[in-house]
């Protein structure tokens, strides 16, 4: 994948996140894939946020679902900064089946 420029959007898709996954466990590639990363946390922050702090009670069954995503993302980029790419690899696949069951990645 291209670098992001900072006002491209990024979406979240499940060949998105599958492509990263592949990625973080080539030696070759992995490095480049924090900025990814991060833009993914980024989203599922911001989603967790409004989700938590919104009035109806849908909003908050999804803010439960959504912090778990985000402690999955922010699992990935500690493993990430350690330099076990395959842990990061690893939380990321978990993070795709989390995201599945919750309906947030098509």
């Amino acid at each position: 994948m291209t670098k992001l420029k900072d006002d491209e959007m990024l979406i979240i898709t499940r060949d998105l996140v599958e492509s990263l996954r592949i990625r973080l466990l080539d030696p070759a590639e992995a490095s480049q894939c924090r900025e990814e990363l991060e833009r993914m946390l980024g989203i599922k922050e911001t989603l967790f946020w409004r989700a938590d702090v919104g009035p109806c009670c849908v909003g908050r069954a999804m803010s439960a679902n959504l912090f778990g995503e985000v402690r999955l993302l922010e699992a990935t980029l500690e493993a990430f900064d350690t330099g076990d790419y395959r842990k990061a690899a690893s939380s990321l696949g978990e993070f795709v089946h989390q995201a599945e069951r919750n309906g947030s990645l098509q």
